[in-house]
């Protein structure tokens, strides 16, 4: 498991962003976004200058990493709170964004349009993925027991989970393998006891999602002391 500890969530939410900026340094790249509290401050800093200009410079392909089954405008909307927050103020011309289209209200027929929308822009493997961890070890929409978790020949799927009554669609997990880098954001004294499970070897659909695969978890200490 490779950790980087920061002292605080600030200088963790830094050293994402110099990450990312790291990474975008090129002609082209793919980046996917998760949704949640965690990334927030990361998405708010790079989408004001001086790094939103940096970014600017090169092609990207932002992608939502999953979503729940409400409208965009919905405050739960992974795809809404990204828009709020790095489009603030836009989204630069040489970007493109990749949503899960839940206005079509049929998660398998999202699934399959936004299969349809990736190979049209001729993704292939993610640059990088940001992904979270729930205290249930779920990262994506990959939860502990759901049949999504062993979907090997899709891009994306549609999945009920009953712990939530809800239906949520998703990267699939060799999709979230493939990537050349995983970036797991896990700030938080909430965010402790997980990480220790992980960290003893507990199965949990993140560990089959990150192990043996470049994967960099940025934590502060109140997550792992």
């Amino acid at each position: 498991m490779n950790l980087r500890i920061f002292d605080s969530a600030g200088e963790l939410i830094e050293a994402a962003a110099a990450t990312v900026l790291a990474h975008a340094a090129s002609d082209s790249c793919s980046i996917a976004l998760s949704g949640g509290s965690s990334p927030k401050p990361l998405y708010e800093l790079l989408g004001r200058p001086p790094r939103s200009e940096e970014l600017a410079k090169t092609r990207i392909t932002w992608v939502v990493v999953d979503e729940r089954y409400v409208p965009v405008d919905d405050p739960q909307s992974n795809a809404g709170m990204i828009q709020r927050t790095l489009f603030a103020h836009g989204m630069s011309p040489s970007h493109q964004f990749l949503r899960f289209r839940t206005e079509l209200e049929d998660p398998a027929r999202t699934a399959v349009e936004f299969e349809r929308v990736w190979r049209d822009l001729g993704l292939g493997s993610l640059d990088v993925i940001l992904l979270g961890v729930g205290e249930d070890g779920h990262t994506a929409s990959l939860f502990p027991g759901t049949p999504v978790l062993d979907v090997e020949d899709r891009i994306a799927a549609e999945v009920f989970v009953p712990r939530l009554n809800g239906w949520r669609v998703t990267l699939t997990m060799p999709v979230i393998r493939a990537a050349k880098l995983r970036i797991v954001l896990a700030p938080g004294a909430a965010k402790r006891e997980i990480i220790r499970q992980v960290r003893e070897g507990a199965d949990f659909p993140i560990v089959r999602a990150t192990a043996g695969v470049e994967t960099w978890w940025f934590v502060d200490r109140d997550a792992v002391e």
